[in-house]
């Protein structure tokens, strides 16, 4: 069993920058929208909680940072070489991936990872972009792109507006 609770204090208290855009609460919000969407997809929900945790941990800066990915995909590794959770070698290598590719590949066709690049694209209207179909990676990430779009909902009020949602 893995201590979510302790893995992302320990995670966010070796972050290596303090953001209020890419911190606890994206985190929080990313981990809502993957369990959202696992239950749709059939995602490893384990999987998809780690992501929320590792995706952005490692970032430098708010701003454009291509690597940050990567970083935080190494962090897991740590975390994992040190044991703090545990995961089998393929699931790991889904978190793995998530994480090292969220933000420069669009999609992979493997549904667990797909499922957590939408997860992190589902609260893109934090900072202000508007949902986008064609840049979701799973059917159930495009539909609700899709159905933001015309909800009537500000782009600011996304989290809201998917909590309320019922697939």
């Amino acid at each position: 069993m893995i201590d979510f609770a302790a893995l992302m204090n320990f995670a966010f208290e070796n972050r290596l920058y303090e953001s209020e855009v890419h911190g606890i609460e994206h985190w929080h919000q990313v981990e809502y929208n993957g369990l959202l969407l696992a239950k749709k997809t059939g995602a490893d929900i384990d999987v998809v909680r780690l992501f929320a945790i590792f995706h952005d941990s490692q970032r430098l800066d708010d701003a454009y940072d291509r690597e940050h990915g990567a970083r935080g995909a190494e962090f897991a590794q740590r975390c994992r070489e040190e044991k703090r959770f545990e995961l089998d070698d393929e699931r790991f290598g889904w978190l793995y991936d998530a994480c090292r590719l969220h933000t420069i590949q669009p999609r992979t066709g493997i549904i667990t990872i797909d499922t957590c690049f939408d997860a992190d694209r589902l609260d893109l209207g934090r900072v202000g972009f508007p949902l986008d179909p064609k840049k979701m990676a799973t059917e159930w990430g495009a539909k609700i792109a899709q159905k933001s779009l015309t909800s009537g909902y500000s782009v600011f009020h996304m989290r809201e507006w998917i909590r309320k949602l019922v697939l």
